[in-house]
């Protein structure tokens, strides 16, 4: 009956992990996408923040990028 307390136990704290570890990808990456960072969903929105001058120009490189893309199609 031990043995069964422990089994639980443990498939509770990998889930706690997983749900811990998924949460900090998500951050990251949204820290890192553009289109998340400044919600991002449409080529107006893509040109207004291309003349906000409080962006970072890494950033705004990032976002020109995007924006020739989808001009492209």
């Amino acid at each position: 009956m031990n043995w069964i307390y422990i089994l639980i136990s443990i498939v509770i704290i990998v889930q706690i992990a997983i749900f811990i570890m998924g949460r900090r990808i998500r951050k990251r990456e949204k820290e890192n996408n553009v289109l998340f960072k400044y919600d991002i969903n449409s080529r107006q929105r893509a040109w207004q923040l291309l003349a906000d001058p409080s962006i970072p120009d890494e950033d705004k490189e990032k976002i020109k990028a995007i924006y020739d893309d989808e001009s492209s199609d």
